[in-house]
């Protein structure tokens, strides 16, 4: 007689089937894990946006600053935007769009009582600096506004570069009276004088003299309350002369 067949209840494998391994579902298992694990520790790519560059620096510390996904609102994969991560400071750094303005005179209408003159409100029909890809800026308006609910710091240069045309000391009496004034994103304006909040720092003035000479003037701001930035305009106030002339470089925002 034949050997008796052994037994074993319904949820158990036979005998002959214990060593072996489906290769379908080891393959499913093996991505199911990767998947997990970068979810679980997103690598910055358009696929795996990370939510800040913090983020990114806290879970590969030995990727090198450069470009990156980010995806502040934890949403849809399709909103992330491409931004600058700083991996030394873990900074989270989005580029203004365009990031230059050409030096030209942009305005001929003297103010009598040295008004700051707006170059977006004024001079440019209305259209305030972009933040962002240009092909998709509602993404960056809105992802801006969740990274700043995680951040604790912003941070942003702007340089004025100037023909004939004070950007920060006037040289001839030696006050900041035609000093260039700033606009925050919630609509404060940042000033070379006054409450030591709402004040930029100068690193850098070669628009003192008006001596037909280009120069430049370059402002930062710094600040813990995060909804100033960034910078959305900029207003000259010694402009208005056939010979003056002036353009700007918008630094990129950073938050942290």
């Amino acid at each position: 007689m034949p050997d008796p067949l052994p037994e074993f209840t319904e949820d158990e494998a036979a005998p002959d089937d214990k060593n072996k391994t489906d290769p379908g579902v080891h393959a499913t298992l093996k991505s199911l894990s990767s998947q997990i694990e970068t979810m679980r520790s997103p690598d910055g790519s358009k696929k795996h946006p990370a939510r800040t560059c913090e983020d990114l620096k806290l879970c590969h510390s030995a990727k090198h600053s450069g470009e990156y996904w980010i995806d502040p609102n934890q949403g849809s994969v399709e909103d992330a935007i491409k931004v600058f991560c700083n991996m030394e400071t873990g900074e989270t750094c989005i580029s203004a769009n365009p990031s230059s303005i050409p030096r030209k005179t942009w305005w001929t209408s003297k103010s009598p009582d040295h008004k700051p003159v707006w170059f977006g409100l004024d001079m440019n029909r209305g259209a305030q600096f972009a933040y962002g890809d240009h092909q998709s800026p509602s993404a960056a308006i809105t992802q801006m506004t969740f990274l700043r609910l995680l951040s604790k710091e912003a941070s942003q240069n702007v340089t004025y570069v100037c023909k004939n045309s004070v950007g920060y000391m006037d040289d001839q009496v030696q006050n900041l009276k035609k000093a260039v004034v700033l606009k925050g994103s919630n609509d404060l304006d940042i000033r070379a004088e006054g409450n030591v909040r709402f004040r930029y720092i100068v690193l850098q003035d070669t628009c003192s003299k008006r001596n037909g000479n280009v120069g430049k003037t370059v402002f930062e701001y710094r600040t813990q309350n995060v909804a100033r930035l960034p910078i959305i305009d900029l207003a000259p106030v010694d402009v208005g002369g056939t010979d003056q002339e002036f353009g700007v470089e918008i630094g990129p925002v950073c938050f942290v």
